[in-house]
């Protein structure tokens, strides 16, 4: 058995206690989180023995093998420290940090310690980009040129969902470190130059300090070329708070996806909706591809392996995100080293 705890018991923090818990081999002993109500009703929701407010403690005191770092997006450094310290392996939630000083301590730390970092780039694990892969590594398409990648919110998102730490993260971390992997992880290569524009009108207007959307241009070191778009400010009349998409041009062909093209549409008499059906829930057992990474995760804990979406593969990502930010402040293109 694999005994594991969870740092961050919010929305994502309880995806993962729901994954963990349909796993036979899994046995999660702990959880911890600084808000006491939460923490006693997720405990009690799923059955939690050990439960506390400062996961240090919890790291002292119970025997893990791994722990799931799920706290906001700039608050992931220092449980990830900790971990490694007490030589448990980590599964953190993307982005691996909101600063590139920051990541690379956490990979430092890991290695250091001969822990596994994984990062849940969990986009990886979705049907129709494991098929796009295929496609790719079997040759069919050719040599890879261009993408085009759309990763969207409704304005729920920031001022419902993260109401409490979104004026803390920015668009290239909370949603472009998930297409930036894509990119990455489907065509090779590291970042070398970014441009990238961004505007702050909807949600300054609100008293949340970030901005709306990023629009971005990524040349690579392999002479691809990513094009990259997330905005936040969505109506919350579109019937999914997701909008994704992404366009891949090879040199012998190309591929579409529309993430928002499920196979059900639910119309009742006060709503329209689109339900996801990459990430269900089926007769009780999650399914789909954040399950699939977590599964991923254990295997590599179990069986000694490293994970796909390493830690240094999470640095790659925060560096290209922070070079993002940074020229849309600048109000120029950033060469990376």
């Amino acid at each position: 058995m694999i005994r594991v705890g969870v740092i961050g018991v919010g929305l994502q923090g309880q995806t993962h206690l729901k994954c963990y818990k349909a796993l036979s081999e899994v046995e999660v002993a702990a959880i911890a989180d600084v808000n006491e109500e939460r923490l006693r009703e997720v405990g009690d929701r799923y059955c939690i023995p050990g439960r506390y407010t400062d996961y240090r403690e919890m790291l002292e005191k119970e025997r893990l093998d791994a722990v799931s770092v799920v706290t906001p997006d700039p608050l992931h450094r220092d449980p990830v420290m900790a971990c490694a310290q007490a030589k448990v392996h980590i599964l953190c939630e993307k982005p691996l940090a909101t600063t590139v000083e920051d990541a690379e301590a956490m990979v430092r730390a890991a290695r250091s310690a001969g822990v596994k970092l994984m990062v849940n780039f969990s986009n990886r694990w979705m049907s129709y980009m494991a098929m796009t892969k295929k496609a790719i590594e079997d040759g069919e398409l050719g040599e890879p040129l261009y993408a085009y990648a759309r990763l969207s919110n409704t304005i729920y998102v920031p001022t419902g969902m993260l109401k409490a730490w979104a004026s803390r993260t920015k668009l290239p971390f909370w949603l472009m470190s998930h297409t930036v992997d894509r990119v990455r992880w489907l065509f090779g290569g590291k970042a070398v130059r970014v441009y990238s524009v961004a505007r702050s009108k909807v949600l300054k207007g609100m008293g949340i300090d970030t901005p709306d959307f990023y629009a971005a241009l990524v040349e690579f070191d392999n002479g691809i070329v990513g094009n990259f778009e997330s905005c936040w400010v969505l109506p919350d009349t579109r019937p999914s708070i997701v909008d994704s998409k992404m366009e891949l041009v090879f040199t012998k062909g190309n591929v579409s996806i529309d993430a928002q093209q499920t196979m059900i549409q639910k119309a009742t008499e006060s709503s329209y909706t689109v339900p996801g059906t990459l990430f269900a829930d089926i007769y009780g057992r999650p399914v789909g591809f954040v399950a699939e990474a977590i599964r991923h995760f254990v295997e590599c804990v179990r069986e000694d392996k490293e994970p796909w979406a390493s830690g240094e593969d999470g640095l790659e990502v925060v560096r290209t995100c922070a070079a993002i930010v940074e020229s849309a402040e600048a109000g120029r293109p950033v060469e990376l080293p």
